[in-house]
């Protein structure tokens, strides 16, 4: 079930160290149809407050199956920040399609971004990646990904989220052999045989939906 507390919305954006770099971090949601709850942004030292071996701490279940990142947030410390959209109810996600802008600071050099994905058509995933900011460049982008924790299935083990395929009435999951076509690892991995003219004349393969597809994107932009 979807809830999100008061504390979530209000906690907005908390404050790094006073000699950290500021950055502009603006986030769309690339989803068709789905919204996402409040982004979690923090140094990616924090991830052992996240992650506990192939699952999540409890404050990161609670995130995720809830949208709540209060209790994450606090068990983090200082170096939680928090935006979040204005869509829904309760007034706190971001649509498809939309975007939503606020500043941080930070003197970490790579963070780790972490949002859920509203369950109004499936449950327990969330979107996440880290991202490097040690690069020099006033703008950084990066890609969120789509991860299932397992938690409805009661693996409780995290997962890739595999695209799903709209059908009209219901949503079924895509073939793993038609999706694995287009993934970048094994495009990566195919030999010399497949010639580039080849792969753009099979409509199957230019067309498949990648397994793990860019959920959100991310910008960062240095303040000077």
């Amino acid at each position: 079930m979807f809830k999100l507390t008061l504390g979530a919305a209000a906690l907005s954006l908390i404050a790094g160290m006073a000699s950290a770099g500021e950055y502009t971090v603006t986030v769309t949601n690339n989803l068709e149809k789905e919204l996402l709850a409040p982004i979690l942004i923090t140094n990616v030292a924090n991830d052992s407050n996240i992650f506990m071996g192939s699952y999540v701490t409890p404050e990161a279940e609670e995130q995720i199956l809830t949208g709540d990142p209060a209790k994450l947030a606090a068990r983090i410390g200082p170096d939680a920040m928090v935006g979040h959209g204005t869509d829904g109810p309760p007034g706190v996600l971001l649509a498809p399609g939309m975007s939503v802008t606020f500043d941080i600071k930070t003197d970490a050099t790579a963070v780790r971004v972490i949002s859920m994905v509203a369950p109004t058509m499936l449950p327990d995933t969330y979107v996440t990646n880290v991202v490097d900011l040690s690069g020099g460049g006033d703008t950084v982008e990066a890609s969120l990904l789509r991860f299932d924790i397992g938690h409805d299935e009661g693996t409780m083990m995290i997962s890739k989220f595999n695209a799903m395929m709209d059908t009209g009435d219901a949503m079924t999951e895509a073939s793993s052999d038609s999706m694995s076509t287009a993934s970048d690892d094994t495009m990566a991995a195919s030999d010399e045989t497949m010639a580039s003219d080849t792969m753009a004349s099979d409509d199957t393969m230019a067309t498949a939906p990648h397994p793990n597809a860019a959920a959100a994107s991310i910008i960062f932009v240095k303040k000077m």
